[in-house]
């Protein structure tokens, strides 16, 4: 049997379906990012629904989302709850991670990109770059987007999804934001400054140039998130 065709813009039941999900995710991700949704709270998804007037279902999956990126999390006996930002021990350990994998990934890049991803790196960088910060999510969230691209870009360059994999597990860039309280991004051109000099070791080929970049990028974004800024 043919099914209609969806009006030219609406999409068919799955596409509008997620695109309200994502619209629950980076509503609820907004405000536990600002603080309005305190460590802890209960996120029901009954009064989600009626608030944010949709349907149980992208409300679930919005959760489920935000559950993988460690913003909320589901308990036992509770149901859904909002997390606790990262404290130093666990920041410690992300960078930990993380300059195990990013510098053998931007190694890798460095080796194995081809021109059109060191051309889509760039045009990350001026992403980055361009976008506007400030102190709320929806300020912010741009740069976040950008930023956290450029180092998913890097990693699908290196060519090795095992190394991919075990670094989107961490969330790093989104619990790393929720440690910069009301002052906002205050350290946007440091971080793009490091990721341009990433690049630039990717771009001529250069493997232990990347290496070291990548190195010192994820030591200092480390450094000021315990600091209290984040990258």
């Amino acid at each position: 049997m043919n099914l209609p065709t969806p009006p030219p813009g609406t999409g068919g039941p799955a596409r509008r379906s997620r695109s309200r999900s994502e619209q629950a995710r980076r509503t609820l991700a907004g405000r536990i990012m600002d603080g309005a949704l305190v460590p802890g709270a209960p996120l029901r998804i009954g009064a989600l629904s009626e608030e944010l007037g949709m349907s149980a279902t992208p409300v679930r999956e919005a959760l489920n989302l935000l559950t993988g990126e460690k913003l909320v999390e589901y308990l036992p006996m509770r149901g859904f709850v909002v997390t606790r930002p990262p404290d130093d021990e666990q920041v410690r350990a992300m960078g930990e991670a993380r300059a195990l994998l990013e510098p053998q990934l931007a190694a890798l890049a460095a080796q194995l990109a081809t021109p059109a991803e060191r051309d889509a790196l760039a045009a990350t960088l001026e992403r980055t770059a361009a976008a506007g910060v400030g102190a709320r999510f929806q300020e912010y969230e741009g740069y976040l987007d950008h930023s956290s691209a450029f180092h998913a870009e890097i990693a699908a360059a290196a060519r090795n999804p095992y190394l991919a994999a075990a670094l989107e597990a961490i969330p790093v860039h989104t619990l790393r934001f929720r440690r910069f309280g009301t002052s906002g991004v205050d350290d946007a051109e440091i971080s793009v400054r490091e990721h341009a000099a990433v690049l630039t070791a990717i771009g001529r080929g250069d493997t232990a140039g990347a290496r070291e970049a990548m190195v010192a990028h994820v030591r200092a974004v480390t450094e000021r998130a315990l600091a209290g800024s984040a990258a």
